[in-house]
């Protein structure tokens, strides 16, 4: 790393401690992002386990919490410097694969199985080892390690549909800056869950490029708060009415692009129309009182890259403002695969006989995308189609169809790798 490089990383962090202390000044923020005290930890671990996870130079180490009790779990691959030569080979991908080149793309997909394979063996399965039993726990991952999908991580698996068993398979995987947001999201979690607000794919400038799906995941997602659905879309979604409608809202999909700021994360932001940009220092700024906020839009779960200690991140600003849970991406997700994974996710959490909380509607989502065939998928819309199932509009039943039928053969999984699912994560309960 060079002098300048540490200068602006320098300028950054003061920027960012700057910014932090000033949010701390405004009422009621007076603890924001302040290390919790073990008996905050404990009150948050009573009801599953929370994981630490951090890097160490000589080694990593996982303290896994349940109510009072701490068990450490060694994590020797998990040292520094491999970890930050993981990172910057994955985000330097990732950087590349935005020129949309197939060589890029496959790079892409090569270095996302190369780190989540590693992610496997030096964190996610001495910490699996001790979570069999729970069926879920929160992860509390540190620094750099909040950048890599951690519930991606793999190992062949000859009995699975794709050869591969994920961390995800064996349990529900959720994320939190700290205990302290984990408490507060519980207690927001047992709120209203009635009125849904849309964004879907705002007018941008010239050369930007279209959400082609994004008007299909606000009809699923309205599908599943019938009569109760407010939105915007096209040049009316700016920054006051997009605020506005937050604060009205429940339920908030937004169906947009996102940008993360590693250097400066609190300039992170959702881009709305023309050249609003609802940034994370304005989410912070905002009383929220929102059961599930999906941002369902590029990088939106990238945190900034020096915080060894705590992640922020457009997900971290809206459960600090007031959401209970937070879907967001963490790399530029695939449009036509994204809303069939919403539309999956909705129908587990608001259509079903027996609905399941949100963060194991999204695991099960990802699975479900991930596992079945074509023709598994094929059959499942043409069935929903002919009943008149409320969970999917007849739109998008059209267009899922068209795309399974004009790619690949209906005995492959157009979608089994982790490009296509794994880039989203829930923060939050």
């Amino acid at each position: 790393m060079s002098d300048d490089d540490l200068i602006g990383l320098g300028a950054a962090r003061r920027e960012l401690d700057e910014a932090i202390g000033a949010i701390r000044g405004v009422p009621g923020f007076g603890s924001f992002l302040a290390p919790p005290g073990m008996d905050e930890v404990a009150v948050a671990a009573r009801y599953q386990p929370l994981v630490y996870l951090a890097a160490a130079e000589a080694g990593g180490l996982a303290m896994v919490v349940r109510g009072e009790d701490v068990e450490h779990v060694p994590l020797p691959g998990l040292t520094g410097e491999a970890l930050r030569g993981r990172v910057a080979r994955h985000l330097e991908l990732h950087g590349a694969d935005k020129e949309d080149t197939p060589t890029a793309t496959d790079s892409w997909r090569t270095g996302l199985d190369d780190v989540t394979r590693w992610l496997w063996t030096a964190v996610m399965e001495p910490v699996l080892g001790r979570l069999r039993a729970d069926g879920a726990a929160t992860l509390v991952a540190g620094g750099l390690l909040g950048l890599l999908p951690l519930h991606a991580a793999w190992t062949q698996d000859t009995s699975r549909p794709t050869g591969r068993r994920y961390a995800l398979d064996e349990s529900t995987l959720t994320y939190v800056p700290n205990a302290r947001a984990l408490t507060a999201a519980r207690e927001l979690a047992e709120g209203p869950v009635e009125r849904l607000f849309t964004v879907a794919d705002p007018a941008r400038e010239a050369g930007s490029r279209r959400l082609d799906s994004a008007g299909i995941e606000a009809l699923v997602a309205a599908a599943a708060f019938p009569g109760s659905t407010e939105s915007a879309g096209g040049t009316a979604a700016d920054v006051p009415t997009v605020s506005a409608a937050l604060g009205r809202a429940d339920v908030a999909h937004l169906a947009c692009h996102g940008e993360a700021d590693l250097m400066t994360p609190l300039e992170s932001r959702l881009l709305l129309s023309g050249t609003d940009a609802l940034r994370l220092r304005d989410l912070l700024a905002l009383r929220l009182r929102l059961r599930l906020a999906v941002l369902s839009a590029c990088e939106t779960s990238v945190p900034g890259d020096e915080l060894p200690d705590e992640v922020v991140s457009l997900p971290t600003g809206l459960l600090q403002a007031g959401a209970a849970g937070v879907i967001g991406a963490l790399w530029e997700v695939p449009d036509q695969a994204t809303a069939m994974l919403m539309t999956e996710f909705y129908r587990r959490w608001r259509h079903q006989e027996r609905p399941v909380p949100p963060p194991t509607a999204l695991r099960e989502a990802q699975i479900w995308l991930r596992d079945t065939t074509n023709g598994e998928k094929l059959s499942a819309y043409r069935k929903a189609l002919a009943e008149g199932a409320g969970w999917l509009p007849e739109q998008a039943a059209d267009e899922f169809t068209l795309l399974l039928e004009l790619r690949g053969a209906p005995d492959e999984r157009l979608f089994a790798g982790p490009d296509s699912w794994a880039g989203f994560a829930y923060s939050g309960v």
